[in-house]
């Protein structure tokens, strides 16, 4: 018999005798590919007894203030006190007769889920690490960074080339012309006038790898090191193009410039409040409130100050000399969850257009009497503003994107699938989660023989992977000159003309590049990108991915650090693709077979080749069925089955689609795939005293042909 037991953050819930928990299971749904699910229960009941009461704060009195049900809680679910699944329980809600409370109503849901729930409505910008790293943005340094790449690091993780320049420009247009040397134009032959690439034409591009170290940073997430790793240059060598505006980084009558105040260090008060001066982040165990004021010191000149929580504008003021900003006596309250350290960190910046040093205290304070104000002192030296002077903060140049879209799309990109496993989030590509486990689970004699379904298995005609957008110039020329959209790939289901067509859709932007050829000769080794529209006016579109690939001692190029200023010759840089690596054969991030922007061959090793066509075809196959059966599982199966096992039912075996298990009547309902690759069964496996029923309701039919060996048969 299987006994159910909750425990709701340490404290054991009392349950129904007779209450249907119904847990479902499932990693990815066949019926929606682009989706990857977590366990979840059934909306269920308890009483709502006096220990119940007390655990959930009597949540029916709205007059108590208490159990805080806009929030997931920490449980954990056992099957007979063995410890069966970590998750989330949400309170849904209370009922009552005769204005009595007889049961709440939880939902049970498994620790991906967290993962949401984390992030929230967060976006790339609330990445507050990334705001640690600031790159000097002049001509000169732009120059030198183009060629090198910047390392950094996070929690003592340095990355290596985290940020490079690309040639992709913001607005001119970049040509290769040898034959050709007029001033002031966007040819990057070096001739014996000024004339090239002008260096603020380009923005930076930060490695996804650091994105996903400053996500773990933030969060506490744990991600695997199986597809996430510095090995995998499938992954690894991806970047983001940092380009949040259309244009140039900075408006050109711009005359001010906001300087971020970094370099806080405590100078007294309670270490009961400040868990890390430096990195803003202040407890709140006791769910007190907690309040901030500000004193500058400066001196005769104007100039603003800011501050953030996060992303978010908390305060700001104009002020002149020495100030007091927010004052003490008239703080101003801090959004800090209870029982947490500060989630979006404080930051504070100083604005303006004059040139000083500019010294920053910052004085946290608690409610409480008996509890020193903890305060930080920090300052900043600013310059007279010059488009040459200025710095960029990596967290504030981020594209407009929330996390979980970010992460999402890059699951769908490479069809990932996750999973907890001993506090940590294993992602492994679809078909190598599949292929991790070897293990298979004879369920034969456990079935309910009354009733099972074999059904049809996809509902579609096609699927269509595309990006969401191809719009800016080169990747819109391709589409109106091939009347297909770049990067883009409709896979029809052969010999099927009926249902409906799946959109695979990933949130990102998707440029094609050029490689430029010379004018008066061949190609150069020169790929770069333009980001303008099809009317060649200035164009953001979606947060751009693609390969960064370092050229060395390649075509010589003429950089200039300002408009009209001398040519500098440079022949290492980096180079935007679609590849991992241009100059050959490599995985591309189109989702079908391209022609390649850099050899001008055709590139197989696509998205839809390496991640989806396995699973699609096999998906697609003619012999495939989705199978319903239902069985009662022991717990020994129960408690250990995992999603990529495998059932043997008689001779077939089978992936698992969904698993649902009453844990009242001990039923489970299994969906399930058969398999139509060649697999191998061990002799031991088979019970030869098996008696095969057969009915109008159940009825199981075997035609393959049977191979011997010397150990095992093969079906």
């Amino acid at each position: 018999m299987i006994s159910l037991q909750l425990y709701i953050e340490g404290q054991e819930v009392e349950l129904h005798d007779n209450e249907s928990v119904v847990l479902n299971q499932s990693i990815q749904d066949v019926r929606d590919i682009s989706k990857v699910f977590t366990d979840f229960t059934r909306t269920f009941n308890i009483p709502a007894s006096k220990t119940n009461n007390k655990i959930f704060k009597h949540f029916y009195n709205y007059n108590i203030t208490g159990f805080d049900a806009r929030n997931k809680k920490d449980a954990v679910l056992y099957l007979n006190y063995k410890k069966f699944r970590r998750g989330k329980i949400k309170l849904e809600g209370v009922q009552l007769q005769n204005n009595k409370p007889t049961n709440y109503r939880l939902t049970f849901y498994g620790n991906t889920i967290e993962l949401k729930d984390l992030l929230g409505d967060d976006k790339l910008a609330n990445l507050d690490v990334l705001g640690d790293t600031e790159l000097t943005y002049t001509g000169a340094q732009i120059k030198a960074d183009m060629q090198s790449g910047i390392d950094v690091t996070i929690d003592a993780d340095t990355v290596e080339d985290a940020v490079v320049y690309p040639i992709i420009t913001h607005t001119n247009r970049l040509i290769y012309d040898s034959g050709a040397d007029v001033a002031d134009t966007s040819n990057l032959h070096v001739g014996s006038t000024n004339k090239g690439l002008i260096a603020t034409q380009l923005k930076p591009a930060l490695r996804v790898y650091s994105i996903l170290k400053a996500i773990t940073h933030k969060y506490g997430i744990n991600f695997s090191a199986d597809f996430f790793n510095k090995t995998n240059s499938i992954f690894y060598n991806l970047y983001l193009w940092l380009h949040r505006k259309k244009g140039g980084v900075f408006d050109e009558e711009r005359e001010e410039y906001e300087y971020r105040v970094h370099n806080f260090a405590v100078q007294s008060g309670s270490s009961s409040l400040a868990q890390d001066f430096s990195q803003f982040h202040f407890f709140n165990r006791r769910g007190k409130k907690r309040f901030i004021s500000l004193k500058v010191i400066a001196g005769s000149v104007d100039y603003k100050v800011r501050v953030y929580q996060g992303s978010n504008i908390f305060f700001e003021g104009e002020f002149n000399g020495d100030s007091d900003p927010i004052t003490v006596g008239e703080e101003k309250q801090l959004d800090i969850p209870p029982n947490t350290i500060l989630g979006n960190k404080i930051s504070v910046s100083i604005i303006t257009a004059a040139q000083g040093t500019f010294s920053v205290s910052m004085r946290i304070k608690d409610i409480d009497a008996d509890v020193l104000p903890v305060v930080g002192k920090g300052s900043v030296t600013t310059t007279n503003y010059s488009i040459t002077q200025v710095k960029l903060s990596l967290q504030q140049e981020m594209p407009d994107i929330k996390i979980i879209d970010f992460l999402t799309g890059l699951f769908k990109m490479f069809n990932l699938t996750a999973y907890y496993d001993n506090n940590t989030i294993v992602v492994l590509p679809l078909d190598d989660f599949y292929a991790s486990s070897t293990t298979a689970y004879d369920v034969t004699e456990y079935l309910d023989k009354s009733t099972s379904e074999v059904n049809a298995m996809m509902p579609y005609k096609n699927i269509n992977f595309k990006y969401n957008s191809t719009k800016s110039f080169l990747a819109d020329n391709h589409n109106k000159a091939n009347l297909t959209e770049w990067g883009s790939l409709i896979y029809n289901n052969d010999g099927v003309s009926e249902g409906a067509s799946y959109n695979l859709e990933l949130p990102f932007e998707h440029h094609k590049f050029e490689r430029l050829k010379d004018v008066s000769g061949g190609y150069t080794t020169i790929q770069w990108g333009w980001s303008v529209d099809a009317k060649q006016d200035e164009y953001v579109g979606k947060p751009l991915l693609f390969y960064a690939h370092k050229i060395t001692d390649g075509t010589t190029i003429g950089v200039q650090e300002l408009a009209g200023g001398s040519v500098t010759s440079i022949d290492n840089y980096y180079i935007p693709s679609n590849q991992v690596d241009p100059t050959q054969e490599s995985q591309s991030i189109n989702f079908g077979s391209q022609v390649s922007e850099y050899t001008r061959t055709s590139v197989d090793a696509s998205i839809f080749n390496t991640y989806y066509k396995t699973y699609i075809l096999d998906t697609f196959n003619l012999r495939r069925r989705l199978s319903k059966f239902k069985a009662y599982l022991p717990i020994s199966i129960i408690s250990q089955i995992k999603l990529q096992d495998k059932i043997q039912i008689f001779n077939n075996l089978y992936k698992i689609n969904t698993i649902s298990t009453n844990f009242e009547n001990g039923l489970t309902d299994l969906e399930l795939v058969n398999e139509v690759s060649d697999f191998t069964l061990p002799f031991n496996t088979f019970d030869n005293n098996i008696v095969v029923e057969t009915s109008e309701a159940f009825i199981t039919a075997d035609n393959t042909v049977i191979r011997a060996s010397n150990d095992r048969e093969r079906l």
